[in-house]
C-alpha cells in the first residue's frame, strides 16, 4: 500500500493559523441539498441514515460517501452539533469496525470547521469516560477505536494519544509484591484494559512507532503484562479438552502474538485490504490539517459493582489448508484471521435479529474479499459464537436461522463449509465440553430439518464404534454412553422431533437404524388385567369415558379402593394421560379436571414421585411428553419443584442422565421457581393477592434448589465408580460431571453468591476430583 506518512503539528494553533490551513477541496457530486435546504428534524434524521450507510459495503464508493456527507453537514447541520455528536457516538459504537471511516468524516470536517473538530475530540473523551463509569465496557471499546483512528486522519496528536494509551495501561504494569493496586484491580478489568489498547494497534502500530519514542515502552508492558498474567478462565471455558487436533487459546494471548508477528513484519499491512483506510483517498487533503490535543482521561476506578466483559477462548476448526478452489484461510497466529473476525462478528450483532438482512450484509462482505474463503470464515464465527463458554450470546435457533438463509443463497459455498466443520466438530466429539452438547445438537437438527434431514448419515454411523451391534431397544434401555453414540441418538431423536417417526426411517441408512428410538407411542400397562391395580383403572376409564364424571366421582372411587395408596396415585396419573395421550391440549384438559383429585391425593415426597413414575412409564418412549407433562404438573402446583430435583438424580433414572431431555426438564423446573408468578392464575382472588405478598421469599427458594441440585450432583458422582478410561461407566461419569459445570455456567449469576458455600462443598474429603476441580475452576472464573 505504500508510506503515507504526512506532517504533523503537535502544537495548539490560533484561528489565524488555522484558516491558512484550509484548503478548499473538489467535490465529485452535490446532493439534493445542495439545491433545496431541509429542515433542521429532516436533516438530523437524513444525516443519521447517511452515517449508517457508512457501515455497509454496497459497492458504493467509500469516498464519494463520506464527500457527500460532509458537504451535507456543512450546508444543513452547522447548528446542530450536538444531534450530530450524538449519532456520530451511536453509530461508533454500533460499527467499531468501521471507525476508520467515521473518523475520517470527521478529519474532513476538521479541514475547515476546527471548532467542531474540538467540540468531537472532547465529546468523545467525556463519552469514554462516562461509559466505563456506567460499565459500558463494549462501548467504551468502539469510541476507543474511533478515537486511535482520529489519529490516522490528522485530527489529533501523535503525543496525546501515546498517553491516553499510557493511561489504559497504568494498571497493567507491574507492581511491587505486596502492593495493594495489585489487590484492588481484577485481572478481568487489567486485561479488558490491555485489549482495547491491542486491537487497536494493527492500524495504528507503524505510524507510533516511528513518531514516538515511548511506543516501544507501551510495547514492552503489554508483553510482559501478558506473559505473566495467568489466564485462570482457561480451564473452564475451553470448548475442547485437552487432546483435541482443533487449537484454542485464551483471546489476548492470541491476540499479542498476532500483534507481535506484525511487529516483527516491521508492520507489514495485510493482505486483501482488511484494514479499511478511507482517509487515505484524502490524504494530501487531511495532511494540511491541524490536529487537536487529547484532554487527559482521569481513569474510573474500579467499585464493588463493576462489571467486566468476560474472558473467552478463541474458537477454531478451518487451518490453513482447509479451504478449496486455491484460497486459503490466514494462519491462526496472523492478523488477517483477527481482523476478518472482528468484521463478521460485527455484521452479526448488528442484524443477528433479522436473518435475511444479516445474510444480505455477509454475502456483500464476503464478496469484497473475492481472493480469500470468507464462507469458511463465516461458518467458523457463527459455530463459535453459538457455542462459546460460558452461554452464546443469543439463542441458538438464531444462528441456526442465519446459517440456513445463507445456505439458500450461497448453495455453492456455505453448504460445503458447514459440512466439512461439523465433520471436523464430529471427529472432536470425544474432547468437546458437555455444556456446548446441547446446543450442537439443537443446531444441527433444526439446520438438517431445513435441507430434508439429507446427509452423509453412514459416514458419521463408521465413526461410532460398537453402536451397530446393539438394536433399538437395547441401546434405549441399557444405555450406550460412548460420546459419538450419545450424540448420533440426541441428534436423530431431535430430528424426529421436528419430522415423524416414518420419515426417518426412510431418510436415515440401515446401518444408522439402530440410532432410532421405538415409536413413541403410550403404553399403558393397566390394559393387563393381571397388573396390581387394573381393576381400579377400569372404573375409572369407565367413568371418566362414559359420563365424564366430575372430580367429586373420582374421589369416591378413590378412596373406596383397596388398593394401596401410592399404587392409586400411579393409577390415577396413568388413567389421565392415557385418557389424553391424543395430544397435549387433550392431557392438559383432562389433567386441568382432575387437579382438585390430585391435590387431594398427594402431600409427601413418596406421592409426588408416584405422579411422576406414573408419567414416565406411560410415556416410556416419548421423552417430549415427558418433558412437557412434567413441567405442567409443576405449574399446575401438582407436583412441587424440588421433588422434581429428586426425582431426577434417583437411583431408577441414571442412565436418563445422559439423556438431553432430562436437563431440559431441570432447567424448567428451575425457571419455575426464578420466576412464580407463572405459576398462578390469571384472576387475582384472594388467595392469588396474597401468594403474590409471598414472593418477596423467591431469592431464598432460588438459592436453595440451586443448592440442592449442586448437592445432588456431587452426591450421584459419589456414589458411582469411575472405571478405566472408555468404559460406560467412565463416560457417564464424564456427561454428569460435565452437567455440572453446565449448570455453573446457566446460573452463573446465582452461583457467584454462593460463592462461600460452593468452597465449603469443594472442601469435602470425599469428594472425586473431577467435581472439586469443576467447582475451583467455576470459582477462579467469578471471583
Amino acid at each position: 500500500m505504500g508510506d503515507r506518512y504526512r506532517r504533523t503539528r503537535d502544537y495548539s494553533s490560533t484561528d489565524d493559523d488555522m484558516e491558512l490551513m484550509i484548503r478548499p477541496t473538489k467535490r465529485r457530486r452535490l446532493l439534493p441539498s445542495r439545491v433545496k435546504m431541509l429542515d433542521n428534524e429532516t436533516a438530523v434524521e437524513t444525516f443519521g441514515r447517511l452515517m449508517k450507510a457508512l457501515s455497509i459495503q454496497n459497492g458504493c464508493s467509500m469516498e464519494l460517501k463520506l464527500e457527500d456527507l460532509s458537504y451535507f453537514y456543512n450546508d444543513n447541520l452547522e447548528d446542530s452539533k450536538q444531534a450530530v455528536l450524538r449519532i456520530l457516538a451511536s453509530c461508533v459504537i454500533d460499527h467499531p469496525a468501521h471507525a476508520s471511516a467515521y473518523a475520517t468524516f470527521v478529519g474532513l470536517l476538521n479541514i475547515g470547521n476546527f471548532q467542531f473538530g474540538a467540540e468531537c475530540v472532547h465529546f468523545m473523551m467525556h463519552k469514554l469516560r462516562t461509559s466505563m463509569e456506567d460499565n459500558q465496557w463494549k462501548n467504551s471499546h468502539g469510541i476507543m477505536a474511533f478515537i486511535v483512528e482520529l489519529f490516522n486522519c490528522n485530527v489529533v496528536t501523535c503525543n496525546s494519544l501515546i498517553s491516553l494509551l499510557t493511561c489504559f495501561l497504568s494498571e497493567c504494569v507491574e507492581v511491587e509484591e505486596g502492593d495493594e493496586v495489585s489487590d484492588i484491580v481484577p485481572q478481568a478489568r487489567r486485561d479488558w484494559l490491555a485489549f482495547c489498547v491491542l486491537s487497536t494497534l494493527p492500524s495504528v502500530g507503524k505510524e507510533l512507532q516511528q513518531k514516538s519514542a515511548s511506543f516501544q515502552g507501551l510495547l514492552l508492558t503489554l508483553q510482559i503484562y501478558v506473559k505473566k498474567r495467568i489466564p485462570l478462565h482457561a480451564a473452564m471455558l475451553g470448548i475442547w479438552n485437552g487432546g483435541s487436533g482443533c487449537a484454542q487459546m485464551d483471546y489476548l494471548d492470541l491476540l499479542w502474538q498476532q500483534v507481535e508477528r506484525l511487529r516483527d513484519q516491521q508492520w507489514l499491512e495485510p493482505e486483501h485490504q482488511l484494514l479499511q483506510r478511507p482517509y487515505l483517498a484524502f490524504d494530501d487533503t487531511l495532511s494540511a490539517a491541524l490536529q487537536h490535543v487529547l484532554p487527559p482521561l482521569k481513569m474510573p476506578s474500579h467499585t464493588q459493582i463493576s462489571a467486566y466483559p468476560p474472558a473467552r477462548v478463541v474458537f477454531r476448526i478451518f487451518d490453513f489448508f482447509t479451504c478449496p478452489d486455491g484460497l486459503q484461510m490466514p494462519p491462526v497466529l496472523s492478523v488477517e484471521r483477527h481482523l476478518l473476525e472482528v468484521q463478521i462478528q460485527e455484521i452479526l450483532k448488528v442484524h443477528h435479529l433479522e436473518r435475511k438482512l444479516c445474510s444480505d450484509h455477509l454475502c456483500n462482505y464476503a464478496k469484497s474479499k473475492p481472493l480469500m474463503p470468507v464462507h469458511f470464515c463465516i461458518v467458523e464465527v457463527i459455530l463459535g459464537e453459538m457455542l462459546q463458554l460460558p452461554t452464546s450470546p443469543w439463542i441458538t435457533l438464531n444462528y441456526g436461522s442465519i446459517l440456513v438463509e445463507l445456505s439458500k443463497r450461497q448453495p455453492d459455498k456455505i453448504p460445503m463449509a458447514v459440512m466439512q466443520g461439523a465433520d471436523i466438530i464430529y471427529a472432536q466429539l470425544e474432547s468437546m465440553s458437555v455444556a456446548c452438547f446441547d446446543r450442537l445438537v439443537n443446531f444441527f437438527s433444526h439446520y438438517l430439518s431445513n435441507f430434508g434431514f439429507n446427509w452423509h448419515w453412514g459416514q458419521w454411523g463408521k465413526g461410532c464404534t460398537g453402536a451397530s451391534a446393539l438394536n433399538s431397544s437395547q441401546m434405549f434401555s441399557s444405555g450406550d454412553f460412548q460420546t459419538k453414540t450419545v450424540f448420533l441418538r440426541e441428534l436423530i431423536k431431535k430430528c424426529r422431533r421436528l419430522s415423524y417417526h416414518l420419515n426417518m426411517t426412510q431418510v436415515l441408512p440401515e446401518n444408522m437404524l439402530h440410532f432410532l428410538p421405538p415409536p413413541p407411542h403410550p403404553q399403558f400397562k393397566y390394559i393387563d388385567e393381571l397388573v396390581p391395580g387394573a381393576k381400579l383403572s377400569q372404573l375409572l376409564l369407565e367413568a371418566m369415558r362414559g359420563r365424564r364424571a366430575e372430580p367429586t366421582e373420582i374421589s369416591t372411587i378413590l378412596t373406596g379402593s383397596t388398593d394401596l395408596h401410592l399404587l392409586k396415585i400411579n393409577v390415577m396419573t396413568q388413567v389421565c394421560l392415557h385418557i389424553g395421550s391424543k395430544s397435549f391440549t387433550h392431557t392438559f384438559a383432562t389433567l386441568t379436571r382432575y387437579q382438585t383429585v390430585f391435590k387431594q391425593l398427594i402431600h409427601s415426597e413418596s406421592e409426588q414421585h408416584a405422579i411422576l413414575k406414573g408419567v414416565f412409564e406411560l410415556w416410556a418412549g416419548n421423552e417430549q411428553f415427558k418433558y412437557v407433562v412434567v413441567e405442567k404438573l409443576i405449574r399446575m402446583q401438582i407436583v412441587e419443584a424440588k421433588y422434581v430435583v429428586t426425582w431426577i438424580f434417583a437411583p431408577q433414572l441414571r442412565v436418563e442422565l445422559t439423556k438431553m431431555y432430562i436437563w431440559e426438564l431441570l432447567h424448567a423446573t428451575v425457571r419455575t421457581v426464578k420466576h412464580p408468578s407463572r405459576l398462578l392464575p390469571r384472576k387475582r382472588s384472594p388467595e392469588t393477592v396474597k401468594a403474590l405478598e409471598e414472593m418477596d421469599d423467591t431469592e431464598v427458594a432460588v438459592k436453595g434448589i440451586l443448592l440442592e441440585i449442586i448437592h445432588r450432583f456431587v452426591k450421584v458422582l459419589a456414589g458411582s465408580t469411575e472405571g478405566p478410561e472408555g468404559s460406560n461407566t467412565h463416560y457417564w461419569c464424564q456427561w454428569v460431571q460435565g452437567r455440572m459445570q453446565e449448570f455453573l455456567f446457566v446460573y452463573s449469576e446465582d452461583y457467584k453468591k454462593m460463592g462461600t458455600k460452593l468452597v465449603k462443598i469443594s472442601e469435602e474429603s470425599d469428594l472425586r476430583k473431577g467435581v472439586i476441580k469443576t467447582i475451583q475452576a467455576f470459582l477462579a472464573y467469578t471471583m
